[in-house]
């Protein structure tokens, strides 16, 4: 098998488990417990998870120069994580269900990407992807729909 193959296929299988955990441990947490104080053990945990990896993505004496090639966007994505993470939480609380919730949440997420990425990553569309879009447009309603 090709490297690159490998490498999605990896990828996948641990981008597709992991929201699985994911969604599974947010739905989970008590109602009793402050959502700022999970937050901050999630983050906790994530940040120790992370240095742990460290040594198998980067060259751990070259930490200085690998901070040094940030921009914004990893500032702003820790941002958006800690709203990810809040916001699943008081989701979950508010009433919506593990599977519905989520599949209303991301398939929103998708659609409100797709001009963003036309616009500003000059990604293209075809065909399939204005059917796939329209299928899911119905399923937004269908699931919203009282």
């Amino acid at each position: 098998m090709h490297n690159n193959n490998i490498l999605i296929i990896s990828s996948t299988i641990l981008l597709i488990s992991s929201n699985v955990i994911y969604h599974i441990s947010q739905k989970s947490i008590p109602a009793s417990v402050n959502p700022v104080v999970s937050i901050i053990v999630t983050f906790f945990v994530a940040l120790v998870v992370s240095i742990l990896m460290l040594p198998i993505f980067a060259d751990i004496n070259n930490i200085k120069a690998e901070l040094g090639h940030l921009n914004w966007a990893s500032f702003l994505a820790g941002v958006s994580c800690a709203g990810i993470v809040v916001g699943h939480v008081l989701y979950y609380r508010s009433g919506w269900s593990l599977s519905s919730g989520t599949l209303f949440s991301y398939v929103a997420i998708c659609i409100i990407l797709i001009p963003i990425g036309l616009i500003f990553f000059h990604e293209r569309i075809t065909f399939q992807n204005i059917a796939v879009i329209i299928v899911s447009l119905v399923g937004l309603y269908l699931l919203i729909k009282k």
